[in-house]
């Protein structure tokens, strides 16, 4: 049975991943709420822009990571390893508003961050597939979450701050504690 470790490390892989690109999607809107509806607001309004926008800026990044040890000059190649690196994390961040589109699509009333992790879920299931979502969904997912992060970055003018929905900050409790009232003895 020397298949049943390879199938395993396979296994643990793919959980892998999916604990990862969930754990950066539901960190991101609670980090970024804002900017997460932002994302999600190019999510509906123009999709296949961010995708293609996302597939010519993320793709050379992308791959200028991945084929960093042909890269002569060690300053330059630790240059392209943190440009390539920025470049994931942002695509983590922008196709958190991809999730969030989803989220909503499957429960509309619940909050943000359940609609994330709902949306999340059903994405990291499509992108971890064998194959077709690893080989291929997962980048074209990631590319569109690049280019819809740069392109609510250019209507950043648009969100206002009102409709964030975040909950306003508690008021400030008092250093000192209260004192009780001290009965009368008349």
């Amino acid at each position: 049975m020397p298949y049943t470790g390879i199938v395993l490390a396979f296994v643990g892989i793919h959980a892998a991943a999916f604990l990862i690109l969930l754990g950066h999607w539901v960190a991101s809107v609670g980090m970024f709420p804002a900017a997460t509806r932002a994302f999600a607001r190019v999510y509906d309004e123009r999709p296949l822009r961010a995708t293609l926008l996302g597939i010519v800026t993320y793709g050379p990044l992308f791959l200028l990571l991945l084929g960093n040890s042909k890269i002569p000059h060690d300053g330059l190649r630790k240059l392209a390893i943190v440009a390539g690196v920025v470049a994931l994390l942002i695509a983590f961040v922008g196709s958190a508003g991809l999730a969030l589109r989803i989220g909503r699509n499957l429960s509309a009333g619940a909050d943000t961050w359940s609609q994330v992790l709902r949306g999340g879920v059903m994405l990291a299931l499509v992108f971890i597939t064998p194959l077709l979502g690893s080989l291929f969904l997962l980048h074209v997912g990631l590319a569109s979450g690049f280019g819809a992060f740069l392109m609510a970055r250019g209507r950043k003018s648009a969100v206002v701050e009102n409709s964030i929905g975040v909950p306003p900050a508690p008021p400030a409790r008092s250093v000192s504690p209260a004192v009780p009232a001290i009965p009368s003895l008349s």
